[in-house]
């Protein structure tokens, strides 16, 4: 019976979070700031919210299996765009060696990883631009993008910071779910039959990348001081791996 309840919940949630994206765009004052600059962050809170209630718990497989891609990195490990923090949680979970770090923009999803990775002493959050990252030249010694390149703004900006923080010969892993990719056995943890791939794939057409906009990512690559990656896949995900 809850679940009917939840699908609503983020149904409404969703809707709420679209329609503020178009009244922001009518009212950003000259500055950038107002109530442009609020709905965006009550935008990004409400998004925060459905995805912890949705993607952020049936993504839980695929959270470990790329986790388990990490667990023989020494160092640190930087999560961008770290949402609720499931990959962190995994990650310090799994490799105790590792010291864990997600950034994110949003308070809200800031809120939930720090619920989420209570009691893991190698793992913290810290709100954070992408584009901008606050850390030291060097300083990580691998990193993830999960979900998180399609919301981009500076595609530019965050690839050479991530070139700048990275250590000589460690690599960002980025993934965008490919709306076209079946759903491996394995990669989802459902209750029941919920949810159903036909829903899942649903979700990856509204969230993910097309393969244009995917071809335009590998582009931006190419132009960073990475000068270009290795394009390959991972489960349902399209995944590109840049080696500084």
């Amino acid at each position: 019976q809850a679940l009917p309840l939840v699908l609503v919940g983020m149904g409404l949630l969703g809707g709420l979070a679209g329609f503020m994206e178009v009244v922001e765009t009518q009212s950003m004052d000259d500055t950038g700031l107002g109530l442009g600059a609020l709905l965006v962050q009550a935008k990004a809170a409400l998004r925060s919210i459905a995805y912890n209630l949705g993607p952020g718990r049936y993504y839980q497989a695929a959270y470990a299996h790329i986790a388990a891609e990490l667990d023989r990195v020494e160092g640190t490990f930087l999560d961008v765009g770290c949402g609720p923090g499931w990959l962190g949680v995994h990650v310090a979970q799994r490799a105790p060696q590792v010291q864990a770090m997600g950034v994110d923009l949003s308070p809200m999803a800031l809120r939930q990883a720090r619920q989420h990775g209570a009691g893991l002493p190698n793992l913290r959050f810290a709100q954070m631009d992408a584009s901008a990252l606050e850390l030291e030249e060097g300083s990580v010694h691998a990193a993830a993008s999960i979900q998180s390149a399609h919301h981009w703004v500076d595609t530019a900006g965050v690839l050479s910071e991530l070139h700048r923080v990275l250590a000589p010969g460690a690599a960002v892993w980025i993934y965008e779910a490919d709306p076209e990719s079946p759903v491996p056995e394995g990669w989802i943890s459902r209750r029941g039959p919920w949810p159903p791939d036909a829903w899942v794939r649903f979700n990856w057409g509204r969230f993910g990348m097309d393969a244009a906009r995917w071809e335009r990512l590998l582009a931006d690559a190419a132009a960073s001081p990475f000068g270009g990656g290795q394009d390959d896949r991972h489960g349902f995900y399209r995944r590109l791996v840049l080696t500084r």
